[in-house]
């Protein structure tokens, strides 16, 4: 087929955008807010953690002929991958100028927004969640806003507000069953005030563009995006994607969570992205007789809906597998991730932290893989699949085409465990998974299966420690052996990366300890036995938290106050419905001026040292770049000096840095990614110092 770049076409609030110049490096986020004018949504965290970059993404299952709405980060999803796709962003559902839109509108009565910044994206998830499910629960409701961050506001007020959408509500907004109280004086609880929100109707929603409906031609096409420096390729049958994979430059590319943070942060470069959503063999899900084989581009959301309506309908004795994958998912990022990272990603990338691989490796999952050289063949995931950090044995022109997940045996038992700082969406700091084979009706151990993640640069098994145990009973004799065991397969060197080392090898035998109480419950349970006192029940129970509930209790005005005195009233703030609505214009929200320029900073990589050389010219020779700023383009005398209260402190660092990060210069360019991509060009030479880690020695 030709190789000449291509439109990019897709819908944003109905309207149809046609890009003839689509940059694959380019986010979704960006061309909203550079190209299209709609800054409501939100830059923050610019790697898929605070949510406020959330918009709508619709897609036409052809298969299933339906049409399906989910919640993605606009920050991370190329712009490139949306062809054929419908977005919505917080514009698209309501504004002050026409009307708001319910879910805006009770955010903003229900002081849900303080600095309002993360408000669009909040708005966002829930008007995702409802496109999905008109009437959920408060526990859907909490969920969706697992991927997203209000640093200001609380939370109390928003799910207060959104409260109003779900089930545990009345859903009579004219006579609500909250507000017949009887008349009171003195303190009101406001949650309890006389509801007057404009009724929910989802028959009201705009409908999904006709254009995308009718017609199947940008889903069956083959597409290529040319840009400055890359080259996007979307193939739509394997062997296509095989022939693409073929060459060592190319770099598969989905959900780009793992991608783009590596090209954000990492400074990473991949000339030739291949889109491989959309290959048929890759989004299969098949059930056969030894497990559930999933397709490598199924998203994390479509496994967990596969493996829960597997759980309720088969025994228990064959789904503990499935049962730990979909916990461990609960608590995998936000649904905004997951709606885009797939299975094959997740193991792809082999993160020493991922939270499914360490359950991959105990359940024994089979890989198939594929390539235009090699052809197919199927790989166990076991102690030997992570070869080094990031490594694994799938080659480079492999693609992993699916996986399979057993069944458990009726004398088998699995779980899975984590441990980060927070529940909600964060990384671990360990993880394991951890499997038991019976021999048939009795406790005595035939096999068994200990992976961790969070204990080496790769997920680790601890191969010793299984086959100790095989032949020995499941009796409190064994735990000791076991954790002494553990210890000695999971060494942690004092200085490992990531610190907090006792505490990562306490949890490795917390874990076993959790899983053999919960193994001696089962089989207590099945013979009727009492083998683990009533006390320790407490360590076999699985976290599921009960719905947040909140109040706010205020003094009631006085009788005799006039009407337009606000004071100790709960009024909505001046700017609560411009925030829901995405309308309120902060900083970085304004419109470009023509030939306006952005100023990217270069700064220190040393803590302390001198500097010994300044060389800014692979930086000027770069595409887009106007000039190069230094301490030596400031021509005033003292100028280059500032400071809060005294003037100490220099604004471009002359002849020494004092930390990590100091401002050395700066690149102005005629875009941030021209500004920015060159500033890490400037190469600068120091002579060390020795570091200043006492303020006594920072005295002299």
């Amino acid at each position: 087929m030709s190789t000449k770049s291509m439109k990019l076409i897709f819908f944003v609030n109905g309207k149809k955008v046609v890009e003839v110049r689509a940059d694959p490096e380019m986010t979704l986020l960006h061309y909203l807010r550079q190209k299209l004018g709609l800054t409501g949504t939100k830059l923050g965290c610019a790697e898929g953690g605070c949510g406020a970059c959330t918009v709508m993404v619709s897609k036409y299952d052809r298969d299933n002929k339906q049409i399906r709405h989910y919640s993605v980060n606009a920050c991370l999803a190329p712009v490139c991958s949306m062809h054929g796709l419908a977005v919505t962003t917080v514009e698209g559902i309501g504004s002050t100028k026409t009307k708001l839109h319910p879910v805006q509108e009770r955010i903003a009565n229900s002081h849900g927004s303080q600095c309002g910044f993360c408000t669009p994206g909040i708005v966002m998830s829930m008007y995702a969640l409802l496109r999905n499910k008109a009437q959920p629960t408060t526990l859907d409701m909490e969920s969706a806003f697992e991927g997203n961050l209000c640093r200001c506001t609380g939370y109390r007020p928003i799910l207060e507000g959104f409260k109003s959408f779900t089930t545990e509500c009345c859903g009579n907004p004219e006579n609500c069953c909250r507000g017949n109280q009887p008349e009171q004086n003195g303190p009101v609880n406001e949650d309890n005030k006389q509801s007057c929100y404009v009724p929910y109707d989802p028959n009201q929603e705009p409908i999904f563009p006709p254009e995308l409906l009718m017609n199947d031609d940008l889903d069956m096409e083959e597409v290529i995006f040319k840009g400055e420096r890359s080259t996007w390729y979307r193939p739509t049958s394997l062997e296509r994607l095989l022939e693409l994979k073929s060459d060592p430059t190319s770099k598969i590319i989905i959900g780009n969570s793992e991608i783009g943070v590596e090209v954000k942060f990492k400074n990473m470069f991949y000339k030739t992205l291949v889109y491989a959503a959309d290959i048929k063999q890759l989004t299969e899900i098949t059930h056969t007789a030894e497990g559930i084989v999933f397709g490598g581009s199924v998203t994390l959301t479509h496994l967990d809906e596969t493996l829960k309506e597997a759980v309720k309908s088969m025994p228990e004795s064959r789904t503990q597998v499935f049962a730990a994958i979909i916990e461990m998912l609960r608590w995998f990022a936000g649904h905004q991730i997951r709606n885009v990272a797939v299975i094959a990603g997740n193991i792809t990338t082999a993160s020493p932290i991922s939270d499914l691989n360490p359950l991959f490796l105990s359940a024994g999952c089979h890989l198939t893989l594929v390539s235009k050289s090699s052809g197919s063949r199927t790989v166990k995931m076991d102690h030997n699949f992570f070869l080094s950090y990031r490594k694994t044995v799938i080659k480079p022109d492999e693609v992993l085409l699916n996986i399979l997940i057993p069944f458990t045996k009726p004398d088998e038992f699995f779980y899975g465990y984590k441990q980060a700082h927070r529940r909600e969406d964060d990384i671990a700091i360990v993880n394991a998974g951890i499997r038991v084979l019976f021999e048939e009706g009795t406790n005595v151990i035939k096999e068994a299966a200990f992976s961790y993640g969070g204990m080496a640069p790769i997920t680790v098994m601890a191969v010793n420690t299984a086959r100790a145990i095989v032949g020995r009973k499941w009796e409190d004799s064994l735990v000791q052996d076991v954790c002494t065991l553990l210890e000695k397969d999971l060494p942690l060197s004092p200085d490992a990366p990531g610190g907090t080392v006792e505490y990562r090898r306490t949890l490795t035998t917390s874990f076993f300890y959790k899983f053999y109480l919960t193994v001696q419950l089962k089989i207590q349970q099945k013979e009727g036995k009492r083998k683990i006192p009533s006390s320790f029940k407490s360590a076999t129970s699985i976290f599921h938290g009960n719905a947040s509930k909140g109040s706010q209790v205020f003094d009631e005005v006085g009788t005799g106050q006039l009407e337009d005195d606000s004071v100790g009233r709960p009024l909505v703030h001046v700017s609560a419905a411009k925030q829901s609505t995405g309308e309120a214009v902060y900083c970085d929200d304004m419109p470009m001026i023509t030939g306006e320029l952005y100023l990217a900073l270069v700064t220190s990589t040393e803590a302390h040292a001198k500097i010994i050389n300044i060389d800014p010219s692979e930086a000027l020779s770069m595409s887009g770049v106007v000039t190069y700023l230094g301490h030596g383009d400031i021509p005033q005398v003292g100028s280059n000096q500032t400071g809060a209260v005294v003037c100490d402190e220099e604004i471009f660092a002359s002849e020494e840095v004092h930390c990590q990060g100091q401002v050395i210069g700066a690149i102005v360019a005629d875009s941030q990614a021209h500004a920015q991509r060159a500033a890490k060009q400037v190469q600068v030479k120091y002579e060390k110092l020795p570091p200043i880690i006492t303020i006594e020695v920072g005295r002299h």
